[in-house]
């Protein structure tokens, strides 16, 4: 980028400082501005199937990011932090037109981007919605085997790793409070054979799900905020006709962690009808929820959970829904484990070997002893 380019840009809107690991946008949150890097250098990165980030790309000086935010509003599909001190400038909606006359270059960059993606979108949306018609989807009701009234407390959270932020709720327009976590600042504390990461002074589980107050409109983070016109108003059927009732008729009843079991079992159901290929990520939900009834002496409930994320596993790793290997490998992972602890280790054979193929070494050695006892 040359000096005048950076002056321009620097005159058209005032640069903004990030500290190295410094979040500049949280993958799932809205987005009004796109970033156009002036000095540092910028990771992006996705949360994968164990709940940490995985670094997809890094941009440098001349480069931008977010451009979809200022047209869409959507949730940004990956979350981008400083890899060191960096200053960006940010163009909105209320500069835009000032960008596209300075710096036509780089505008022109961004339009030949956001076309492609555009159209990726379009196809992906066109898909979902022709399958989501034809969905069936049981009626939603909480598990009986869910006991009301369980004891466990919400653990404790350190302050620092976390982030709040208040969003317009795109079902009924109401501000929304919504938790996320700094994911580039966890500790970990310990790595479970099912792939459970347990971290240090947080627990993220608690976090997964974004919940309104005044609609009940839950969903997973990643989803909350990317509904579109068509599944707006099945949305709002759903939760006028099948959730509002379950969920007012037992407010006075739930503690936190009854509260949470609701919100994930809300977000399953949201997502079995709006998102025909989302057996990962509604697999990851069920996965979770399988894990914080382990946490709270739910025998029963847990088992449950756990043959529902079979379920949904099995689907996603035979239809590879997983962007990455680290995704696949984790699952393929938590599946095996799950299988065995089902008594379905029989069938867990072909999961264990993606396992035991995977980059991470703990993955991997995991998978190979699960494979001596299968074998």
């Amino acid at each position: 980028m040359s000096p005048e380019t950076i002056e321009q840009l620097r005159r058209i809107s005032t640069p903004k400082q990030f500290h190295n690991e410094d979040y500049i946008c949280n993958e799932g949150q809205p987005g009004s501005e796109m970033y156009i890097i002036l000095k540092g250098s910028v990771g992006v990165f996705v949360t994968n199937a164990i709940g940490t980030l995985t670094h997809v790309a890094t941009i440098g000086v001349g480069d931008f990011f977010g451009e979809m935010a200022i047209f869409d509003n959507l949730p940004r599909s990956a979350s981008c932090i400083a890899l060191e001190d960096t200053v960006a400038v940010a163009i909105n909606k209320e500069n835009l037109q000032q960008f596209l006359a300075t710096c036509p270059e780089i505008a022109g960059q961004m339009l030949e981007k956001m076309s492609g993606r555009i159209r990726k979108l379009d196809a992906e949306l066109y898909q979902n919605n022709r399958f989501v018609r034809n969905r069936h989807v049981p009626k939603f009701e909480i598990p009986y085997q869910h006991h009301e009234g369980q004891k466990m407390k919400k653990p404790y959270q350190d302050e620092e790793l976390l982030i709040y932020y208040k969003q317009a709720c795109p079902i009924c327009g109401k501000a929304v409070s919504v938790t996320d976590v700094k994911r580039n600042k966890l500790e970990e504390r310990s790595f479970d054979i099912d792939c459970r990461m347990n971290y240090m002074k947080c627990n993220p589980l608690w976090y997964e799900v974004i919940a309104c107050e005044n609609c009940h409109y839950t969903n997973h983070y990643l989803r909350f905020f990317g509904i579109n016109n068509f599944e707006f108003e099945l949305v709002k059927q759903v939760l006028e006709k099948e959730h509002r009732p379950v969920v007012e008729s037992r407010i006075a009843k739930r503690n936190a962690y009854d509260e949470l079991v609701m919100r994930y079992l809300q977000a399953i159901h949201i997502n079995e009808y709006i998102n025909a290929g989302g057996d990962a990520l509604i697999g990851g939900m069920w996965r979770n929820l399988y894990w914080l009834a382990k946490d709270a002496g739910e025998v029963e409930f847990a088992q449950i959970c756990a043959k529902k994320t079979i379920e949904k596993y099995t689907k996603a790793l035979d239809e590879n829904q997983f962007f990455d290997e680290p995704s696949r490998s984790a699952t393929a992972m938590t599946l095996t484990a799950l299988m065995m602890n089902c008594q379905e280790g029989k069938g867990s054979l072909k999961y264990v070997n993606i396992a035991a193929e995977a980059s991470d070494a703990r993955i991997k050695n995991n998978a190979t002893r699960l494979k001596a006892k299968l074998e």
